[in-house]
């Protein structure tokens, strides 16, 4: 199967859970993207912007696709 026809982690809905090496690929920042997040975004809304481009690496999508964003990813992201 080509790449392409592979559907996105959470295309559908939101996993219960994420294992470290998925949290490590969608949702942690080098320290360039870091520092693009800091410059554009005040310090309320870097948080969910890291969240949004996370979500979007993982499931081609935006998050307004989604209900709710899991406790436990909130954490994750935040430290």
């Amino acid at each position: 199967m080509d790449h392409w026809q592979l559907a996105y982690l959470g295309l559908r809905q939101i996993p219960r859970e994420l294992s470290e090496f998925e949290l490590a690929t969608f949702f942690t920042f080098s320290a360039k993207e870091r520092a693009l997040i800091d410059a554009r975004r005040s310090h309320l809304y870097r948080l969910a912007c890291a969240v949004h481009i996370g979500f979007v690496r993982m499931t081609g999508r935006t998050l307004d696709a989604y209900k709710q964003v899991p406790k436990f990813l909130w954490a994750f992201v935040g430290a």
